[in-house]
């Protein structure tokens, strides 16, 4: 027998109601312009132009496959060309990212997120933590849309320092004007973040270009994240993302794809081993999320992906996934319309 329209929401609002830690990823982004993966690949082979056998042997790589993480992890690069792609990875995602600050200013789109992180945010404790994978700063830019103070680890200011303080010794405080605060953990780095020539990690927000001498701080898929995030600021705030993880009631994830290493195994064992909740809103399920959840399948777990006529569900009732008929569930915005019964299940 297959789950109802109305039961979907009411297992969505049970899963949601100890105020979830939300984990976005590349999926989350995307569907307001900026690149995934296959976009990024794309780019940097038109862009990208260096004479380094290195570089050759990646690029042949990367055009065989079109799969940007899977080349990075098979092609161990030098310093030159992983300086080369990192930068001209910013550059690309920066330009899409100030595209949409510049529509937000001016009204012409909106950003879902922002009704999420509000409707999280009304509670006696306006506070809520984010973990995410992208570098771009559209969760930053939803928070302060509904109205919450963000902390990325960085001090406030047009020059930013880093401060690794303990997210526990700061959860009470809230700056005057803001109805709430969201922490956003960006275990991958920040298009705001930068080493400067001293080697200190500093935020400048919404840069256009990479000041002269300077090195964005993003960590790109493949084998060299493996040695970056054993400095700061990503030690700190693995530490803290860590302990947000262990410590987190139920989960909200969106457009994530369960292929990251430091963020998954935490997540997964606690759903598994704790029975902690979780809601995966997806376009399509990666085949780390379905060995992860579906081959044996959680006890309390809501899942939807796109199907061709609506959304496919996935639940402890239903793990084999059932089709619900013209309903785009597996959209941020059709799911919290659902979420938060504003279209009645009509």
């Amino acid at each position: 027998m297959g789950i109802e329209y109305e039961e979907i929401a009411k297992l969505a609002q049970k899963y949601i109601a100890g105020r979830p830690t939300v984990v976005l990823g590349c999926g989350a982004s995307i569907p307001y312009g900026l690149p995934s993966m296959f976009d990024l690949a794309e780019a940097l082979l038109e862009k990208v132009e260096i004479n380094d056998d290195v570089w050759t042997t990646f690029k042949v790589k990367l055009e065989e496959t079109k799969d940007l993480e899977k080349s990075l992890h098979e092609v161990e690069l030098n310093k030159s060309v992983l300086k080369c792609i990192v930068e001209e990875t910013w550059r690309i995602t920066a330009q899409k990212d100030i595209e949409i600050y510049n529509r937000l200013m001016v009204g012409s789109t909106e950003l879902v997120l922002s009704r999420l992180f509000q409707f999280l945010l009304r509670t006696a404790n306006p506070q809520l933590f984010v973990v995410t994978t992208n570098y771009d700063r559209l969760a930053e830019y939803a928070a302060n849309m509904a109205n919450a103070e963000v902390f990325t680890g960085f001090t406030s200011g047009w020059i930013q320092r880093f401060v690794s303080e303990d997210i526990s010794a700061i959860q009470t405080r809230r700056n005057t004007g803001f109805e709430g605060r969201i922490h956003v953990l960006k275990v991958h780095g920040s298009l705001d973040w930068f080493l400067n020539h001293a080697s200190e990690p500093i935020a400048i927000p919404l840069a256009h270009e990479i000041p002269s001498s300077f090195q964005p701080l993003i960590v790109t898929p493949g084998i060299s994240k493996y040695r970056e995030v054993h400095k700061n600021p990503f030690r700190t705030i693995m530490t803290q993302c860590d302990a947000i993880l262990k410590t987190a009631h139920s989960y909200f994830c969106i457009g994530f794809g369960f292929n990251d290493e430091h963020v998954q195994p935490i997540l997964v064992n606690r759903v598994r081993r704790d029975n902690i909740p979780i809601i995966i809103v997806t376009k399509e399920l990666t085949s780390g999320a379905r060995q992860a959840f579906l081959e044996n399948p959680p006890s309390k777990f809501l899942i939807v992906e796109e199907h061709e006529k609506g959304t496919t569900v996935y639940c402890p009732e239903n793990p084999s996934g059932q089709h619900l008929e013209g309903r785009k569930l597996w959209t941020l915005p059709e799911f919290l319309n659902m979420l938060l019964g504003e279209e009645g299940g009509m």
